[in-house]
């Protein structure tokens, strides 16, 4: 008797390991595209800094994408992203060296947030929690505006 129930097990969890479906489950991507303003010049880059819960926010994206700024606008995108969710900081790049630079402990350049969010005296600093959207199928563009040093 106890035979046949190991015996049963083994066929059973065979069958587990075997099957293909239970391996190959498919991740949907899309392509994710940030729609950017309120720069105040065109000069060098507009980046998108971009991250999972599991990153920390905001010293280590998951990815990073820039475009040229025209008529104080940019267009960035990340293809084949998995859908789920994420949080992002632009940021204006104007001398290009590809980091935010900083000015006696405080950003020196333009930056903006996804989920409306603002850096402020009183906000602390950005995290995933503050920053999150959820990447879907449906979902066309993610708006995302310069809110820290505009028009200065």
């Amino acid at each position: 008797m106890y035979n046949r129930i190991a015996a049963s097990i083994i066929l059973l969890i065979g069958m587990l390991l075997l099957n293909p479906q239970i391996h190959a489950q498919t991740v949907q991507t899309g392509t994710l595209v940030f729609k950017t303003d309120g720069f105040n010049n065109n000069k060098g880059k507009a980046e998108i800094l971009l991250f999972r819960k599991t990153d920390k926010v905001p010293d280590n994206p998951f990815k990073r994408s820039a475009s040229i700024i025209r008529n104080k606008q940019s267009i960035i995108t990340f293809p084949d992203l998995a859908y789920g969710d994420y949080a992002a900081i632009l940021v204006h790049d104007e001398n290009s060296n590809g980091k935010i630079d900083h000015s006696f402990g405080l950003p020196a350049e333009q930056l903006g947030y996804t989920n409306n969010w603002t850096l402020g005296v009183f906000t602390g600093m950005p995290s995933f929690s503050k920053l999150k959207f959820s990447f879907a199928a449906n979902m066309q563009s993610v708006p995302v505006s310069i809110t820290y040093k505009k028009g200065k």
